[in-house]
């Protein structure tokens, strides 16, 4: 079973090589999931986020852009698996009467999802896996470290 969930925010936690961006996922029954992400990626969603259009598109946007012009639409993101620490999330695509899944990471996906405000679902066997009841009191706003 899958359940929908939010983006609650980025945020930098606390790891041996200093500051590590994470993207905090809740879902629909209160769960969060943190998932550690490149810097690339916490810049690529927290912008989204604050609705920070940059000047030149970023490769999300340039996605979105083909995409369209395929004439598809993102239809939802999934997380579906936690595999040796790694999550795996898929894009599902929409053209024509086709739908297309399209193996990513979740921290591109997420970042696509959050551009076009589709929904993110997170399989329930991650959360059980990986999710937590609240919020590590060490993760810092993501606004406060960039």
């Amino acid at each position: 079973m899958e359940l929908i969930a939010e983006v609650f925010g980025v945020y930098a936690a606390p790891s041996v090589f200093g500051a590590s961006p994470v993207v905090v996922l809740r879902a629909e029954d209160g769960r969060i999931l943190p998932i550690y992400i490149g810097i690339s990626e916490a810049i690529a969603i927290h912008s989204a986020m604050k609705n920070q259009i940059p000047p030149r598109p970023m490769t999300h946007d340039l996605l979105i852009d083909i995409i369209n012009k395929l004439k598809g639409k993102v239809e939802k993101v999934i997380i579906d698996d936690l595999i040796d620490n790694t999550f795996y999330a898929r894009l599902i695509i929409k053209q024509n009467d086709n739908e297309i899944e399209i193996d990513s990471r979740p921290s591109d996906s997420i970042a696509i999802a959050v551009r076009l405000a589709c929904p993110i679902y997170i399989d329930e066997k991650v959360l059980d896996e990986a999710g937590s009841d609240e919020m590590p009191e060490d993760y810092v706003e993501f606004d406060q470290v960039m």
